[in-house]
């Protein structure tokens, strides 16, 4: 199996009612545990990185080879992204490595120049034979769930905007956070309702770590088709390596990491599984 381009894979996501995980990846061991969880589920998976993930290993060529790799190895449909792109730079340096999806984040601009911007990184995606997603709004929260405050996306200006760019994939702010929640987790579903009235490409949601499940479900039955996920597979792996660290000693790294990509994959599976509303 070769990298597909995500929004194909997201296209047909949002026709079945069903979302597909994104799911940050840092080394060999999580892009392993992922590959795994997506070929016991039989589901397309979508691998992203930002460049703080790529940048340690060697660069974004370097990650394309690896997800290659593990796509091919295990036969699985994957997209690999490359997440809150800084800049045009960023995203053409992971175009140009392989990477069959980019987003360009103007979030914290104007309408204006978020348009402008979002249409230049599209059209440069698209000369790739890759898709592109940005985001209208921002959605807010960091290290913590401490940082930037999050500015709900306006439907109105959803439809104006996805016309104007071009854009393959709209993330969307509904009350979703990076990182940690500080408080209860409270989504606009009535704006996200409003929004996927108007707009028909596949819809994204950031910060999905942490999110209830029935409100993921809700979610994705109103249009979202991708949920993107970092602090909750990065917890399953570390808690992983201190469960394994009572039992193995970590001095025999081939044996000590077994189980925890296996730790890791399984709660990748679990959330595939929750994002396909199985049981629903």
């Amino acid at each position: 199996m070769a990298l597909l381009r995500m929004d194909t894979l997201l296209k047909e996501a949002r026709r079945n009612q069903v979302a597909l995980g994104a799911f940050e990846c840092w080394d060999s061991l999580n892009v392993q545990g992922i590959a795994l969880a997506a070929a016991r589920t039989g589901s397309p998976v979508i691998f992203q990185t930002t460049s703080m993930e790529y940048a340690p290993i060697g660069g974004p060529e370097i990650m394309a080879d690896m997800v290659d790799f593990y796509v091919r190895k295990y036969s699985i449909d994957a997209a690999l992204h490359l997440d809150h792109g800084a800049n045009i730079k960023e995203v053409e340096e992971c175009l140009r490595a392989g990477y069959t999806s980019v987003m360009l984040d103007a979030s914290m601009k104007c309408f204006e120049e978020n348009v402008s911007l979002t249409k230049d990184a599209a059209d440069l995606a698209h000369g790739f034979n890759a898709s592109l997603e940005a985001e209208l709004g921002h959605v807010g929260g960091g290290d913590g769930g401490v940082g930037s405050e999050s500015v709900l996306t306006e439907p109105k200006e959803a439809a104006e905007f996805v016309a104007r760019t071009d854009v393959d994939c709209l993330a969307v702010a509904i009350g979703t956070v990076h990182g940690e929640y500080r408080g209860k987790p409270e989504l606009r579903l009535d704006r996200l309702a409003e929004i996927a009235q108007t707009v028909k490409n596949p819809l994204v949601l950031h910060g999905g770590s942490g999110t209830p499940p029935e409100l993921l479900q809700k979610a994705i039955a109103l249009g979202i088709a991708k949920i993107n996920i970092c602090t909750d597979i990065n917890k399953a792996f570390l808690n992983a390596i201190e469960e394994t660290r009572k039992e193995l000693s970590p001095s025999l790294a081939g044996n000590f990491y077994r189980p925890v990509v296996q730790k890791m994959s399984e709660k990748v599976e679990s959330l595939i599984r929750l994002f396909r509303r199985e049981g629903c």
